[in-house]
């Protein structure tokens, strides 16, 4: 997604924990430092922050069909994605909806990941999640009241080196990052017409920016001076917008960590990707691109599918971003 998407997701999930009401401390850390600590929704896609990986892409599950022994591990059904998935999430529902264009054979075949070292998706969702339960151990004062439990060692630490409120929320916006990019369809198919310069990628991000709004444009945003609560209010009404509604429940990962999570959401992505572009027309092994135009508007079926499409990732994304945040708090119960 582009950074105006990626500020709407994160400051959405803020909101939706807070109307869940069941980590108001977790909802008190993150809140008030909505605005200023949005710049970690942008990071990950930022060239400076690829250093040590070069200029290329440093967040992707790219799925591919896989053949070499070994592969029925790498097979699911298409029972078990959706087990996988869950019934909150409306993922599970469009491979419902849309998935005749798969048959039967597409789910028996193995398909398999292999990112390079530091870009596999799951492995920076995870670092980063165990990197936050240590700065919530660490916190400073203000993080400390905040947290459940004592650390008795914290006086000893020089209070230059305990994490700040902001520095966590910033943090936790960097997470939403991965978390919303796995629910990228394109993000998941290891087909050249998914790269993001090749055409239907670059095109579908800018389109859901378009339904955010230009509220949460980097500029305005870091500009305005409305309050949090004004802030978060923005963010629920483009629910309207894209046609979503939300349960205002945050349920348990169904994976038993945050890296398998990943794994399932981005399963059920990459069979979304070959649902909306399928292997019978540009096959796994195929150079061929296509367009926004040619996937979403040539008819009524396909501007349906966009709009369901819409929001299916665009609420997964929120309520994933706010399992992965509620699931590390939940260390500390």
């Amino acid at each position: 997604m582009k950074q105006r998407t990626h500020t709407w997701l994160a400051l959405r999930a803020i909101a939706l924990l807070e109307d869940e009401g069941e980590t108001p401390n977790l909802v008190r850390l993150l809140k008030p430092h909505a605005r200023e600590a949005a710049i970690g929704s942008w990071i990950p896609d930022m060239a400076d922050s690829k250093k040590g990986f070069g200029d290329i892409d440093n967040h992707i599950f790219k799925l591919k069909p896989y053949n070499r022994p070994g592969k029925s591990r790498f097979v699911r059904s298409r029972a078990k994605t959706l087990k996988d998935l869950g019934d909150f999430r409306r993922m599970g529902q469009f491979i419902l909806d849309h998935g005749e264009i798969l048959g039967k054979d597409w789910w028996k075949q193995a398909y398999r990941a292999d990112p390079p070292p530091g870009q596999h998706l799951a492995n920076r969702s995870m670092a980063l999640s165990t990197a936050l339960i240590d700065q919530l151990i660490l916190g400073d004062p203000k993080v400390a009241e905040l947290v459940p439990g004592t650390v008795r060692f914290a006086h000893r630490l020089s209070p230059e080196s305990r994490p700040r409120p902001e520095e966590i929320a910033t943090y936790c916006f960097m997470l939403s990052h991965f978390m919303a990019d796995a629910c990228q369809p394109f993000h998941c198919d290891a087909r050249p017409l998914a790269g993001y310069s090749a055409g239907v990628h670059k095109e579908l991000e800018a389109h859901w920016n378009k339904l955010c709004g230009t509220y949460f444009d980097k500029k305005k945003l870091l500009a305005t001076g409305d309050r949090p609560d004004s802030i978060l209010e923005r963010a629920r009404a483009v629910d309207a917008e894209i046609g979503i509604q939300f349960s205002n429940r945050v349920p348990e990962l169904n994976a038993r960590d945050l890296w398998q999570e990943v794994i399932y959401i981005c399963r059920g992505s990459f069979a979304i990707a070959s649902i909306l572009v399928p292997p019978s027309l540009i096959p796994y092994g195929s150079s061929k691109h296509t367009r926004f135009a040619e996937v979403f508007e040539k008819n009524e079926q396909a501007r349906k599918r966009l709009a369901d499409l819409d929001a299916a990732v665009l609420h997964d994304s929120v309520l994933n971003i706010a399992m992965a945040w509620k699931n590390t708090w939940a260390t500390f119960h």
